[in-house]
């Protein structure tokens, strides 16, 4: 069962990415295509959906289901990211997109107030922008090793919930990032566009909202999603306040926020656990 949960999704995000960047050719003076970075995050956390609930039904039986549509949505405007007019008043459309549908179309128990969907919208946004203002200037694999690390992180703290099948999405969605940061390392130059950025927003702000909708004891508290959730747009900004240092200390400086954010979920996760019952309790799907 592992293999198929992890495997399948991760070998499916690594054709993608051998196929779209050709990474058997050399030599490799031109910049590869944009697309396969975004394309094989979001496809294979589709297929690791499909793998753990299968094809839902329509209309769907269970909410926490929207998490399917509305990532391949998302993975077709990061896909056509570059497609977008890019003067000023329409620059922002893709992530002014992504944001709308984090906010009205996933439909999560407990999450149907107004002030619940305009956080979750602002927090996918701040995401996505952050992803495009900052992190993107960055060596290449700067925002897929931050993915992994934030995935990773949130697939400890889905467990926690007893939410399995998030756990194992979540859990491919992490692998997958990190593949793709592989990949940036193999291919000389790398680009990773702001269509990267559109996904991996939506998919932290996504999987951080179904999870703590499901945690239905509690065993996560939200500060910890909160965190997560912040350490995107927080990198950035701490990026933006030391713009006068070098090259190296930027991405030094984004990375450890992103560290630092996980670790103080985990401990706030853990700290903040009550009781010994140790019943499992009814899967919340």
């Amino acid at each position: 069962m592992l293999i198929l949960s992890f495997g399948l999704p991760l070998l499916l995000a690594t054709v993608v990415m051998l196929l779209g960047w050709t990474l058997w050719k050399r030599p490799r003076h031109a910049k590869p295509h944009t697309w396969p970075p975004p394309v094989a995050l979001g496809l294979g956390v589709c297929l690791a959906f499909v793998i753990q609930e299968g094809l839902p039904s329509i209309p769907l039986s269970s909410k926490w289901h929207w998490i399917l549509p509305t990532t391949f949505a998302v993975t077709v405007i990061g896909a056509t990211h570059r497609t977008f007019p890019r003067r000023r008043s329409f620059r922002f459309i893709p992530e002014l997109a992504t944001a709308f549908i984090a906010a009205f179309v996933l439909r999560f128990p407990g999450q149907d107030s107004i002030e619940a969907k305009l956080v979750i919208g602002l927090a996918t946004l701040l995401c996505c922008m952050a992803g495009r203002a900052y992190l993107l200037r960055r060596p290449a694999v700067l925002l897929p090793a931050m993915s992994w690390l934030i995935l990773a992180t949130m697939a400890l703290l889905v467990f926690q919930t007893h939410f399995a099948k998030l756990t194992f999405i979540t859990g491919a969605a992490s692998m997958i990032a990190a593949a793709i940061g592989v990949c940036t390392l193999v291919r000389r130059p790398a680009t990773i566009s702001p269509g990267m950025s559109c996904v991996v927003g939506f998919l932290v702000v996504a999987i951080a909202a179904c999870g703590s909708a499901y945690d239905i004891d509690d065993k996560v508290p939200m500060v910890s999603w909160y965190l997560l959730a912040a350490a995107i747009p927080g990198s950035a900004i701490l990026t933006a306040m030391f713009s006068d240092l070098g090259h190296r200390r930027h991405w030094l400086i984004t990375f450890a926020t992103t560290l630092a954010c996980c670790i103080a979920a985990m401990l706030w996760t853990v700290l903040s656990a009550t009781g010994t019952d140790t019943d499992v309790p009814p899967l919340p799907y």
